[in-house]
């Protein structure tokens, strides 16, 4: 009986201590992986759910919405540098709304990431900064977002349009179009308008990059 005993805690032993195959390891590292993604997964939708109310609210009342970031701010101490931006961001936007343009220049720099410039925040406070005819500040930092990114020549064009500077609306347009005429045909579609005297200039800042993306990871299959 004893030596039954002690060939099977011996075997026991044997498998506990072997070796895993590298095809083990790997389903290993897949399906940890993929735990992880569904946690992640889940922590992205639940904040965007979040935002989203927000969001909403704000259609009804900008003020309860900020109040609603400040809340969040307030009571919710790990917020991440990415949600943060988020918030802050969206602060600034409703701001704008309301007309308390100083208010929404300082949400905005207060959503600027550390030591990395936003072409989305720098394009955001100029039109602020128009309102409040600083125009200098407004063109420095529309010329900074587009050293980052062209895509934000349509804002320069925007912001050339409000002084009633046609030529210099459309030649900043013109410098998209010619990039891709079927991805920047609303700038082709804008220099036409403009040449024609279809429409009459802008008087603000026309903002077309301010959705929202959702990234969810996947497992490895």
């Amino acid at each position: 009986m004893k030596l039954a005993l002690t060939i099977l805690i011996f075997a026991l032993l044997l498998i506990s201590c072997r070796q895993k195959s590298f095809q083990e390891k790997i389903d290993d590292i897949r399906n940890d992986f993929s735990k992880q993604a569904e946690i992640d997964n889940a922590n992205v939708l639940s904040w965007e759910n979040k935002i989203d109310s927000i969001i909403k609210l704000a259609d009804i009342n900008q003020l309860l919405a900020i109040e609603a970031i400040d809340s969040i701010m307030q009571y919710d101490t790990i917020l991440g540098a990415t949600k943060k931006f988020d918030l802050h961001f969206l602060k600034g936007d409703f701001y704008y709304q309301i007309d308390s343009f100083a208010k929404a220049i300082d949400e905005f720099s207060l959503a600027e990431l550390k030591d990395i410039a936003s072409p989305k925040i720098l394009t955001a406070k100029p039109g602020a900064h128009i309102k409040l005819k600083e125009y200098d500040l407004a063109l420095n930092e529309l010329r900074q977002a587009t050293d980052i990114n062209y895509d934000y020549y349509w804002n320069i064009g925007n912001y050339f349009e409000i002084p009633g500077q046609k030529d210099s609306a459309v030649s900043n347009y013109q410098k998209l179009y010619v990039k891709d005429t079927t991805v920047y045909k609303y700038c082709g579609d804008r220099i036409e308008e403009l040449k024609n005297n279809k429409l009459k200039f802008l008087t603000e800042l026309v903002y077309l990059n301010r959705e929202r993306f959702v990234i969810q990871m996947h497992g490895v299959k």
